[in-house]
């Protein structure tokens, strides 16, 4: 790599250097490439075999055997070491770009764009890492496996220093800045907002402050946010601020049962920008289709107005939410292992909700995945998963039963890839809604049976 006689001269003054050391003439450098991927079709019997649309939410079932999309990920890194203490680290990643990409069972390109990029560095401060541009943040140790569920998303543009010792703890402090990513929207209209027809301040710019500290097994975090200006397209101003907080109790026992095992213990709450879906998050993707608020998340038969990032950020000043989660692993002695989830999640819509006349919303779920070693190679999993809706007074509920014989490579260097055969029965299934005789719709059984390759590296 070549250096300008500028940026030289700029190194030089900024280390009080009149001449570049040696060390710095040639650093040490480390290369890291990680990644994530799954490949897999769902195919629907109700549908004559054809591929399976999404049949029921993972973050609540459980994500075995109804993940209909592909998720292609990798992300490169390399390191610049010139002291014992001092290095700089360049981290680039790509990922799944579209819908599209990610249900094509094709074997050509998929699409991709960037997903992460920015850089970090060690030894500016006494101790952490200092950390700025655009990254998935917050998301790495706050997820459950079995549902892919991100109860913290705080994902953007921004800069902060993580694992920042102060005694024996350590904290994390950043900004970060988030918006829509919206091609219908322009994000320059400046025009006045009129009732029921408002153009500006769709693509709207949310800030967010995070602080978190971690003491042994507790982690503390609070995440404070403003977002002027929070129109939508008629016009009506929601929540310009909000906050939220989340507790984390890591467990070195499964819910304190003696045995080989372990657990957490997860409760959040918010308020105004911090309810519905941005509870523990800003605004992305994920936040919005996750489970969250009834009010917020898809609602295809509202329309436009019903898209999911479009409502994202729609929360009265005094909107309020609660969450709390508890999951595990424990392995017996044979070898069979049990992950066990529950979750679930309160809403209090401050101003009420005129399409359904109601005040609040909740929902609740469990779901449990059993693996049973067979061979080196070859082990049965299985899932089982119920979810129960409330809406104002009105209820519904879902649940799956899943089986998945699974060939397996465990190796030395922590990867294990997996190819899945898949089959799934949903008493109600969202790829089978059949009109009734007074013309509502009803969710319908539907088996769903398919294959997946699954490795992380």
């Amino acid at each position: 790599m070549k250096m300008s006689k500028v940026a030289l001269g700029l190194v030089s003054a900024l280390t009080g250097l009149s001449v570049v050391p040696s060390a710095l003439a040639n650093p040490v450098e480390g290369f890291e490439f990680h990644g994530y991927f799954r490949a897999g079709v769902l195919m629907s019997a109700e549908n004559d075999f054809k591929r399976a649309n999404f049949a029921g939410q993972k973050e609540t079932l459980g994500r075995l055997g109804i993940e209909a999309d592909n998720n292609f990920s990798a992300q490169f890194a390399n390191t610049w070491t010139w002291d014992e203490n001092k290095s700089f680290k360049i981290n680039l990643g790509f990922g799944t770009l579209d819908e599209e990409a990610g249900l094509s069972s094709s074997a050509e390109v998929k699409s991709a764009g960037i997903d992460n990029g920015f850089i970090e560095f060690k030894g500016m401060s006494s101790s952490g890492i200092v950390w700025g541009g655009g990254r998935e943040y917050g998301k790495d140790d706050n997820y459950i496996f079995m549902t892919d569920f991100f109860y913290s998303d705080m994902s953007g543009i921004g800069a902060g220093i993580v694992d920042y010792e102060i005694g024996e703890s350590q904290w994390d402090f950043a900004y970060i800045a988030s918006d829509r990513s919206d091609s219908d929207a322009d994000r320059w209209s400046d025009g006045p907002a009129e009732p029921g027809n408002n153009e500006t301040n769709l693509n709207n710019l949310m800030h967010a402050l995070h602080l978190a500290v971690s003491y042994g097994d507790v982690r503390l975090s609070a995440l404070l946010k403003g977002m002027p200006d929070n129109w939508d397209r008629e016009g009506n101003e929601w929540a310009e601020t909000g906050f939220d907080l989340t507790f984390t109790y890591t467990m070195h026992s499964f819910f304190g049962l003696p045995g080989n095992g372990d657990s957490r213990l997860i409760l959040q709450g918010g308020k105004g920008l911090g309810a519905g879906n941005l509870l523990g998050g800003t605004i992305t993707g994920y936040n919005a289709y996750a489970p969250g608020s009834l009010a917020q998340g898809q609602h295809n038969d509202w329309g436009p107005a019903g898209d999911a990032t479009y409502l994202l950020t729609h929360l009265e000043d005094d909107d309020t939410s609660g969450r709390a989660l508890l999951w595990g692993r424990y392995t017996f002695d044979n070898g069979l292992s049990l992950f066990p989830s529950i979750q679930g999640q309160y809403n209090h819509m401050a101003a009420g909700d005129a399409r359904t006349d109601a005040d609040y919303n909740y929902w609740v779920s469990a779901m449990v995945r059993p693996t049973m070693p067979i061979s080196e190679y070859f082990y049965l999993q299985g899932e089982l998963g119920y979810v129960y809706n409330n809406w104002g007074g009105s209820s519904w509920n879902q649940s799956k039963f899943t089986i998945a014989p699974t060939f397996i490579m465990a190796t030395p260097y922590g990867v294990a890839p997996e190819i899945r055969f898949l089959a799934s029965y949903l008493p109600k299934s969202w790829t089978n809604e059949q009109e009734q005789a007074d013309g509502s719709t009803e969710l319908e059984d539907d088996f769903i049976v398919g294959i997946q390759a699954d490795v992380w590296w």
